[in-house]
């Protein structure tokens, strides 16, 4: 099962700054969908969605994973991430009084409808955080274009 996220609502941001979230951006840029698609995988790092004018954004966090173990696609209209933690304590016998961490290969996929430009997706890792940018495009439905008629 697939998990909406997006639609309109209130949030406070920062003590004291309240901000409506979702409907002022998609009257001005067009309305954008992203569905938290189900995968096949021993993890699936938290994840946060942000809207913002020009872009939609999703945030992974994936402490103690270098960039060159992460993997961002566009397929189509989804876009998946996926990677793997190694562990990072000799391999063999290591004995354990505790291990709550988690290693192994991650994935995590997204499928986005609406006015976003699939083409121009980039993703930035920094701090063990995972930004993937989806540029929107402007809402071509509703506004006016003159088309120049010609003869002959």
């Amino acid at each position: 099962m697939s998990r909406k996220i997006g639609g309109s609502r209130t949030r406070q941001m920062f003590p004291g700054e309240v901000r409506e979230e979702g409907s002022a951006a998609a009257r001005r840029t067009g309305h954008v969908l992203l569905l938290d698609l189900p995968v096949e995988s021993t993890c699936q790092p938290p994840s946060d969605v942000v809207e913002v004018d020009d872009a939609v954004r999703v945030l992974l966090e994936i402490p103690g994973v270098p960039a060159a173990s992460v993997q961002v696609r566009v397929l189509g209209n989804r876009i998946e991430v996926t990677g793997e933690k190694t562990p990072d304590f000799p391999p063999g016998e290591t004995s354990f009084l505790c291990l709550e961490r988690i290693f192994g290969k991650f994935q995590r996929a997204f499928e986005v409808r609406g006015s976003v430009n699939l083409g121009e997706v980039s993703a930035r890792m920094a701090n063990g955080i995972l930004v993937v940018t989806i540029p929107k495009v402007p809402e071509r439905r509703g506004r006016e274009r003159r088309i120049p008629v010609t003869t002959g």
